[in-house]
């Protein structure tokens, strides 16, 4: 798009002239991470407000009349977007009108230092001071005791540890120890609002998601390699046909030679695998079954092993560096968000039953996040320091 004809959008835009058709423009525009910068810019370009102008009120109005536009828009671009089935792009849609939000308030802020102590307050319980997203950290307690913290400022000292280790920028490569040695286990734990990689004696690479544990031996025998998991993780397993690598997750038992593969096991009653590539084979109680490539298991409410075919971003995109949903529910959602921004959620009635598509940046600060869920999902959020409240807007 011509720059002076983003001018004039955004100018519309701001003095709440804009069509739903110029808003939509708008929002395709500024829809991706990369047209951030772009939007300050064009912000303080365009906010150049009359001192006699410069009040609380009138930053408060202006801020009011774009978001109801912008939800005006939104509430029509979503019954459109429903009949063709097209939510990712809906869901898009709602973080652009996020980001535009939140950028034009961010701007007022820096060119209004006078405000009242009173208004100040006003606008801080509405818009609330920014969550920021999770990082990569970890907690690694080795099989003699020995507790080593990780992020990516923290260097590990090889002659102060039990195992020999070696830390850069967010990723463990643990060596093990000797042959000689009793095996022994030893917990990596990654907190909510944490991610980390870790690369296993074999040779293996575990990617450990935030609220999640991995139990991992100093050493692997010479017929099988073998680990656990609570919470998620994704792995790559490195080629032996000499030894098996199996992992445990409450009653469910994975077994592969060398593959790809998502576990996701926060809770026993809702654990599920995604395969990438190679083969694995499942075990839970008396059931087996063998996957392929694009195949999710999982446990249905009869207690039974489940197999059905997914899209594998769904499951490989938080390694990457982003939130993916396919045909989610909000409950999932949440969850995902709660663990990674370190929240404690409280649901108030019923969550929409719906099914919701869409993806977003897991470096978003947390308020752009709640503002695209409450546009999309019709919710009401509350956050108080780290108690989040949810509930269904009034209809």
């Amino acid at each position: 798009m011509e720059k002076k004809n983003l001018n004039k959008l955004f100018q519309d835009f701001i003095v709440n002239r804009s069509s739903a058709e110029d808003i939509e423009q708008l929002m395709q525009h500024f829809g991706s991470t990369a047209s951030t910068e772009h939007l300050y810019d064009l912000i303080k370009e365009q906010l150049t407000i009359p001192q006699s102008e410069q009040s609380p009120q009138a930053v408060e109005s202006i801020v009011g009349s774009v978001d109801k536009k912008i939800a005006q828009t939104l509430s029509t671009f979503q019954e459109r977007e429903k009949k063709q089935r097209k939510t990712q792009k809906l869901w898009r849609f709602a973080s652009a009108a996020a980001i535009l939000i939140l950028s034009i308030l961010t701007i007022f802020w820096q060119y209004k230092p006078n405000i009242s102590k009173n208004v100040t307050q006003q606008l801080v319980e509405k818009h609330p001071e920014e969550i920021l997203p999770g990082k990569k950290q970890a907690r690694l307690t080795l099989y003699n005791g020995e507790k080593l913290e990780f992020d990516k400022q923290h260097t590990v000292n090889e002659k102060n540890s039990a195992a020999n280790l070696n830390y850069e920028e967010g990723r463990l490569v643990y060596s093990g120890s000797s042959p000689e040695e009793a095996i022994q286990w030893n917990m990596l734990e990654v907190p909510k609002a944490g991610t980390f990689e870790i690369q296993l004696p074999d040779g293996s690479t575990v990617w450990v998601n935030a609220n999640s544990k991995l139990y991992f031996p100093n050493r692997f025998p010479t017929d099988q390699r073998f680990v656990r998991i609570e919470g998620e993780a994704f792995f790559k397993v490195q080629k032996d046909k000499k030894r098996p690598f199996k992992v445990q997750t409450g009653d469910l038992n994975i077994s592969v030679l060398g593959t790809s593969f998502n576990v996701r096991a926060y809770n026993n009653k809702h654990i599920s695998t995604t395969l990438v590539e190679g083969s694995v084979q499942l075990t839970y109680h008396d059931q087996h079954i063998i996957m392929t490539p694009g195949e999710k298991a999982f446990i249905d409410e009869t207690n039974k092993l489940k197999i059905q075919t997914i899209d594998i971003e769904s499951a490989t995109a938080w390694k990457e560096g982003y939130f993916y949903f396919k045909d989610e529910s909000l409950g999932k959602i949440l969850q995902d968000i709660s663990n990674w921004y370190d929240l404690k959620v409280s649901i108030i009635g019923n969550l929409p039953s719906g099914r919701y598509s869409g993806s977003m940046d897991r470096n978003s600060k947390l308020n752009g996040v709640l503002k695209m869920l409450a546009n999309v999902g019709n919710l009401d959020f509350t956050l108080n320091g780290n108690h989040l409240t949810v509930k269904q807007k009034n209809k």
